[in-house]
């Protein structure tokens, strides 16, 4: 017997919110492909490497409906099997105690295979890589305080506002360049748990030259 989905109960609609030029060749068959049961086994297996802290089912437990940001254009073959393609699919959870958005990502690869992984949960406007670089910087200020804790988890980030100006990029040694290009930096708040403590932890992204820099400032903390 099928086993449910990890989301039963969420109807997903087509709700893209791409540019024109990103939508998917035919929306037919991706609307198709997301009502397979392939789609769904590869949202289970990234919902369910999520952390208990993170993503938890539970009888008050509650899936919002789902929006879909096309990454890169999505084309089929003629049987309708996706070709080419990258898109996030967004599911709002609510009911069991972490209150949040869950983020899957899917990417068609070069070995002819779509790859699905769970990103960081919330409303965070950082990329995967940045992601990846913040839950470093998150971590590091209530890893300092609790130095005997060894597991910290990040069950949500909260996108918080754009920085009011927007700022010119700066070389690697901290210099402006001599034909600065411009950014619009913005700042996070990213919920840490650990050893029964609870973080609120603001987190700076400054656009620069290499990509986005990542500056946390342990004062700013917040435990609860």
């Amino acid at each position: 017997m099928k086993r449910a989905s990890v989301l039963a109960g969420a109807s997903l609609w087509l709700v893209l919110v791409s540019q024109p030029h990103a939508q998917p060749a035919d929306q037919a068959l991706f609307r198709k492909y997301l009502a397979s049961s392939a789609h769904s086994d590869l949202v289970d297996s990234a919902l369910n490497s999520l952390q208990p802290e993170v993503f938890t089912r539970c009888p008050a437990f509650r899936p919002g409906e789902p929006d879909i940001l096309i990454r890169k254009p999505v084309s089929f073959t003629p049987d309708g099997s996706v070709e080419a393609g990258a898109w996030m699919e967004s599911f709002p959870v609510r009911g069991c105690g972490n209150d949040t958005i869950l983020h899957v990502n899917f990417q068609f690869s070069d070995t002819g295979k779509i790859s699905a992984s769970a990103s960081s949960p919330g409303s965070t406007r950082a990329d995967l890589a940045s992601q990846h670089d913040a839950m470093l910087y998150a971590t590091l200020g209530p890893r300092l305080r609790l130095k005997a804790c060894e597991r910290f988890v990040v069950t949500n980030t909260r996108f918080d506002a754009l920085d009011p100006i927007v700022t010119p990029y700066v070389a690697a040694d901290g210099k402006p360049l001599a034909s600065p290009l411009k950014g619009r930096g913005w700042r996070e708040v990213w919920s840490v748990i650990g050893c029964g403590h609870k973080f609120e932890v603001p987190l700076h992204f400054i656009p620069d030259k290499t990509g986005i820099r990542i500056v946390q400032k342990a004062a700013e903390i917040k435990e609860h």
